[in-house]
């Protein structure tokens, strides 16, 4: 029984490990003062249709479809294990307007998004900025955790009480 429990967790490390080299981000969840801080910057806002691009362990992507019950919001991750969390989670608890794909980001079609929220690492939000640029629609909002959107002015930025005095930037297109 040891043995099974030992490989389970050497088998999760080796997934996450591999996720992480594969897209230079490691699966990161957005703290409750962050997600705090997030909402109040996108308040009055009300979007149809939200995607989290790159949603980890899928605890933002959960909280946005509470907060916008009548949103379509879409999740996409493309490191398995956190894939299979945030799935299971949906599955399990909901709510039911979240739906959670495996998939990139860079290769996702977001082009109905009325809002795109992401925590990426500046390497990674390098590589988004021009697809987010080619992909959204006029008008479409994106909402960054961490770390600005490289060539894009950010339209409110907020930053939390928190360690590391984390900022949240929101853009629009």
């Amino acid at each position: 029984m040891e043995f099974l429990a030992l490989s389970l967790v050497l088998a999760a490390i080796v997934l996450i490990l591999v996720g992480t080299i594969r897209t230079g981000v490691p699966p990161m969840p957005t703290s409750p003062a962050v997600r705090a801080c997030m909402f109040t910057v996108i308040e009055g806002l009300e979007p149809r249709c939200i995607h989290e691009l790159g949603a980890g362990w899928g605890g933002l992507a959960t909280a946005l479809a509470r907060r916008f019950p009548d949103a379509r919001v879409i999740a996409t991750e493309v490191s398995l294990l956190p894939w299979a969390v945030c799935r299971l989670r949906q599955v399990l608890f909901g709510p039911a307007n979240l739906e959670v794909r495996f998939g990139d980001i860079l290769k996702t079609d977001f082009s109905d998004a009325d809002l795109a929220v992401c925590f990426l690492c500046p390497p990674a939000m390098t590589k988004l900025a021009g697809r987010l640029e080619d992909g959204l629609k006029p008008g479409a909002w994106v909402l960054s955790n961490a770390f600005a959107l490289p060539g894009w002015t950010p339209v409110k930025e907020a930053r939390v009480d928190d360690l590391h005095r984390s900022a949240v930037y929101l853009y629009r297109k």
